[in-house]
């Protein structure tokens, strides 16, 4: 497992993101980037908040996301994890699915 701990500064030659626009992601992606502190209440990332940031990064620069429309993805690909991770959930989706599928094709009939 890697345990490293990259500072912003190593974060920014990384990804190439700039600090500012680093530092500005962590406040408006909270829900998803936890950056660690120091004592001297440095931020320390790991591994997968780089990836995180790389993924607002791609979201926002790449695909034309807004801040808001990137938050709504990222929150709904975490739903869509936390439902293939667990099989009730999974099952239930399913479920829900064939009934609104069912559904749809009987008012499709003449």
């Amino acid at each position: 497992m890697d345990d490293m701990l990259y500072s912003i500064a190593q974060v920014s030659a990384i990804t190439g993101i700039a600090k500012p626009t680093i530092r500005f992601w962590g406040k408006e992606f909270a829900e998803f980037l936890h950056p660690q502190r120091t004592e001297g209440n440095q931020r320390r990332f790991t591994r997968a908040d780089v990836e995180i940031v790389e993924r607002i990064n791609r979201l926002i620069r790449q695909e034309g996301f807004t801040l808001e429309g990137a938050r709504r993805k990222m929150q709904s690909d975490t739903i869509g994890e936390t439902i293939a991770t667990d099989p009730k959930l999974e099952e239930l989706a399913d479920a829900m699915s064939d009934y609104l599928l069912k559904r749809l094709l009987a008012k499709t009939d003449p």
